[in-house]
């Protein structure tokens, strides 16, 4: 699942691919009927099984060594997201945490992200009014802010960090500033 794009190439990373494989191992004993069991004397066998082990081998290498870009992917965005937000100057080391984080997994913001019903979309969080301090509160304490939330506690990240991703939330007005 690591090297194919969401969502352009996921059906064929789980579907597609296990699916032809798995068919051509229940056809392969109808097409090579031969009573012979030696394995040189079977080779459609023996192709459909080294096929079936050799993409095998190919997907676990290449998940293995895949580089984790759905970060960086995240953090080129965070130009446009400036541009159109109008995020000020100061907002903009939260924009990078919020865009290196796991944040996007869940919620979206401007079009990236998301996949986890209910959890909404932070384009605009910040015109709500709820301020610095609860931001930084309900990054620590989920559950405390927002009772019933799956989110995860960010009581990890150091003062600093909490207070730049809650100054980059508290930006986050909409499209071109809420106006």
């Amino acid at each position: 699942m690591r090297i194919f794009k969401w969502p352009e190439s996921v059906f064929l990373a789980t579907v597609g691919i296990p699916t032809i494989l798995l068919i051509i191992l229940l056809l392969v004993p109808f097409f090579d009927r031969r009573r012979e069991r030696r394995l040189a004397r079977r080779p459609v066998a023996v192709v459909a099984a080294l096929l079936v082990v050799a993409s095998m081998g190919v997907l676990t290498y290449k998940g293995a060594t895949a580089k984790e870009s759905i970060a960086s992917e995240n953090l080129a965005k965070v130009p446009e997201w400036q541009a159109t937000q109008n995020l000020p100057q100061d907002a903009l080391p939260g924009a990078r945490i919020f865009a290196s984080l796991t944040c996007l997994n869940c919620h979206s913001y401007l079009g990236t992200g998301g996949g986890f019903a209910g959890a909404p979309d932070l384009s605009a969080e910040g015109s709500k009014g709820r301020g610095i301090d609860w931001q930084i509160g309900h990054l620590k304490d989920p559950p405390a802010y927002t009772p019933n939330s799956p989110m995860p506690s960010f009581a990890g990240l150091t003062d600093q960090q909490l207070r730049q991703l809650a100054v980059f939330l508290e930006a986050s007005k909409g499209p071109k500033g809420g106006g």
